[in-house]
């Protein structure tokens, strides 16, 4: 009756997808955007994107057709989660601090920032296409924005409001150019791996909760 795919395959890739969603609500659907609230939605986002694949291999009886749709729509997922939904955080930063926007900086860098994330994405389509396993991601993955604008984040308490500002927007720069740079990244499988980053992802969340009751 319907196109594409809802079984438990893809399911973490759909939550993945409303917490960016829910986070961008934090950021457009109030006066007073909350960023941290929104910030801690693009870790759960990074967090549903890590398991996504392990899900999905448990599942038995894939078909050929059930793995290719499930590259392409986690692709999709991720520009939206972490390409797309990092941007309009960065808006949400601007109007949380009442800062003036100077469109002939902040338009070029995430259109390059945007460029470089679906070009990584196409390639990384490619390369997942060609091989059965991967051992090393060529460039920096765009889901590494679910760990490094968090932390990043962070620097709002320590820094000048200018400053801060600055960095977070430089940031952008850097990722962008990495995403795009041919060096190799290790690809971690492990479930200690899985669960080390979740409990860094809770922690981290704690901290964002505590330090924004606190300031």
């Amino acid at each position: 009756m319907f196109i594409g795919k809802y079984d438990k395959s893809v399911i973490v890739t759909y939550l993945g997808t409303l917490s960016a969603m829910i986070g961008m609500c934090f950021i457009i659907g109030s006066s007073t955007p909350n960023v941290t609230g929104a910030i801690i939605c693009l870790m759960i986002s990074g967090i549903c994107d890590m398991f996504d694949g392990k899900i999905a291999r448990m599942c038995k009886n894939r078909t050929e057709d059930d793995k290719q749709y499930g590259i392409q729509i986690d692709s999709l997922a991720d520009m939206v989660a972490f390409i797309v939904y990092p941007i309009v955080i960065l808006f949400g930063i601007f109007k949380s601090f009442d800062i003036a926007i100077c469109s002939y900086i902040v338009i070029p860098v995430i259109t390059v920032f945007t460029v470089c994330g679906i070009s990584r994405l196409a390639f990384f389509n490619i390369h997942t296409a060609s091989e059965k396993s991967i051992e090393y991601y060529s460039g920096l993955p765009v889901t590494s924005t679910a760990i490094i604008f968090p932390v990043i984040y962070l620097l709002r308490y320590v820094l000048d409001t200018k400053l801060f500002v600055c960095v977070y927007l430089s940031t952008f720069v850097v990722i962008a150019f990495l995403m795009i740079y041919n060096f190799k990244v290790k690809k971690f499988k492990t479930n200690t791996w899985y669960a080390l980053c979740s409990i860094l992802a809770i922690i981290m969340a704690v901290i964002l909760i505590m330090l924004r009751t606190m300031f």
